[in-house]
């Protein structure tokens, strides 16, 4: 007597053997929600790093407008907001920007949160620039 064989086709033409009915809906059950997890980290981490770009250059600008000769803190507040404003419109949630001075520089940090696209893992994002305040000497 011969061993029976672990899968029989219905015809030898057929692909489709007995015992494998419904495989292929249990595998994209399986595998589905593991690559749409996937795909959503993806675009997470993606936001995180745009939103840490747009901070960054608020930063920057901040700085840059407030160590202008003559500037004050609020020159600096203002440019970063107009920066998170023009580039970061719901890029970047709950802004706060703020501008300190010490003898000779200013620094300028903003902080916020990038948006979830997970429900519950919300990414935090920070930057700061600290630049030499300008001033004229006369020789």
């Amino acid at each position: 007597m011969a061993p029976p064989s672990p899968r029989r086709c219905d015809t030898p033409e057929s692909p489709r053997c007995i015992g494998d009915d419904g495989s292929a809906s249990t595998e994209l059950v399986i595998v589905m929600p593991l690559l749409l997890l996937l795909v959503l980290m993806s675009v997470h981490v993606g936001l995180w790093f745009h939103a840490r770009h747009i901070v960054a250059a608020a930063s920057q600008e901040g700085a840059r407008a407030a160590r202008a000769a003559g500037a004050t803190d609020s020159d600096g507040y203002g440019r970063a907001h107009q920066m998170l404003a023009d580039l970061g419109s719901g890029s970047v949630i709950d802004p706060s920007i703020t501008v300190a001075r010490s003898p000779g520089t200013v620094t300028v940090t903003v902080t916020g949160q990038a948006p979830p696209v997970i429900p519950g893992l919300a990414v935090q994002v920070y930057a700061s620039s600290t630049s030499p305040i300008e001033e004229f000497k006369r020789n």
